[in-house]
């Protein structure tokens, strides 16, 4: 059938193994692309181009050495406003912060964030050298409940754009799931605290931090909080971390590696055993 092209063990073959799987991708690559090119000349449709994703947000030491002041680039703004303005609810980001310079960092990072919109507002709730697991950033409805997402440390770096999400997550109509998926993360009847622990310099780790937290925002039984491992060597040396992203699932099972959304409910599925959450 034109148009239509199948790889691997879907296809009629004598011979079933990863190899001939790999030629068919290939062959199917190819003759799609042809039939692509084909088919814009014939009809005289050009496909749009995609939207650019939001580039990871540098962190301040990265803006001091080249001299650059701008937290957000107006590329960047414009294509968060396009986050911004489909979110359903307005969201208030709660900061916990000591007295260390990451502090600092991120509460102009979430108060510059927070001018780009309406949909958010700062709120500091606590400034103290004794604050434990500061710096750290809430996100929390406008009568103060608690979605379940939080992240400690800066939220720069690969993890920018999995913050975004997280926001978008939480205030709704948030990314597009089928209906399996969202009928298992409701079927969560017991409460869930994960600790994803991340170097902003991972890129296998936004896949986990945003599986995460958007079941943790579907789901009122379920939290995910984010640690940047920079700033939390006793959470290093506490669950023996030798690899990130490293998830840890009610203080008790830690698990390494990225995952999706239905790998991550099948985990949880198994798993979600320890009431923890008030």
């Amino acid at each position: 059938m034109d148009g239509v092209y199948a790889a691997g063990d879907v296809c009629i073959k004598p011979l079933r193994q990863v190899v001939t799987a790999t030629g068919d991708g290939a062959l199917a690559a190819t003759e799609l692309e042809k039939y692509a090119a084909s088919m814009q000349r014939k009809t005289g449709i050009q496909p749009e181009q995609p939207s650019a994703k939001i580039k990871a947000l540098p962190t301040d030491a990265q803006r001091n050495t080249r001299g650059d002041n701008a937290l957000f680039t107006p590329e960047m703004s414009r294509q968060l406003d396009e986050v911004f303005t489909r979110m359903e609810r307005p969201l208030q980001l709660v900061l916990y912060l000591d007295d260390r310079p990451v502090s600092a960092e991120l509460e102009r990072y979430i108060t510059e964030l927070a001018t780009l919109t309406d949909k958010l507002k700062v709120q500091v709730a606590e400034r103290s050298a004794s604050v434990q697991e500061a710096p750290c950033v809430r996100v929390c409805l406008m009568d103060g409940a608690y979605t379940g997402l939080a992240f400690h440390g800066v939220p720069g770096g690969h993890e920018f754009t999995s913050f975004v999400l997280g926001l978008y997550n939480a205030a709704g109509p948030g990314q597009t799931l089928n209906e399996e998926t969202r009928h298992a993360i409701a079927g969560l009847k017991k409460s869930v605290h994960m600790k994803v622990l991340v170097s902003l310099s991972c890129t296998m780790c936004p896949d986990l931090v945003v599986a995460a937290q958007h079941i943790a925002a579907l789901n009122p039984h379920i939290t995910a909080e984010v640690y940047d491992l920079a700033h939390y060597a006793q959470l290093k040396e506490r669950y023996h971390v030798m690899s990130v992203p490293c998830l840890v699932v009610n203080d008790e099972q830690v698990v390494f590696g990225k995952k999706n959304i239905v790998q991550l409910l099948s985990l949880l599925e198994e798993k979600s055993s320890v009431p923890v959450r008030v």
